[in-house]
């Protein structure tokens, strides 16, 4: 059997009957042909995202996005980081040779 897949609007659609409407989950479940715990989820990820959930495959959530932003921007800094470090190695080197060298 293939796995049926729903778009955001539907789920929207599907929790705000649970939220806003006088049937329970297993009601609005039983007249979608959705399982109850799909629904009961679907619900759960709503109330817990503030009405940002369900962002697809391949998509990422706001608060996941920044997190991803400051972890690469992290990984730059740690880069430039260690350039700068060898640069003063490297200049910290010659200016020893240069004040030992000169007579």
């Amino acid at each position: 059997m293939k796995k049926r897949t729903f778009d955001q609007e539907y789920k929207i659609q599907a929790v705000e009957l649970c939220l806003e409407g006088d049937k329970s989950i297993a009601q609005v479940a039983k007249e979608l042909g959705l399982a109850y715990n799909t629904l009961h989820r679907w619900v759960k990820e709503y109330k817990e995202s503030n009405g940002t959930s369900f962002v697809g495959s391949g998509n990422i959530k706001p608060q996941n996005q920044e997190i991803i932003e400051l972890r690469r921007r992290n990984q730059e800094l740690e880069e430039e980081l260690a350039i700068l470090k060898k640069a003063l190695g490297i200049f910290t080197r010659s200016n020893l040779r240069l004040h030992f060298s000169t007579p």
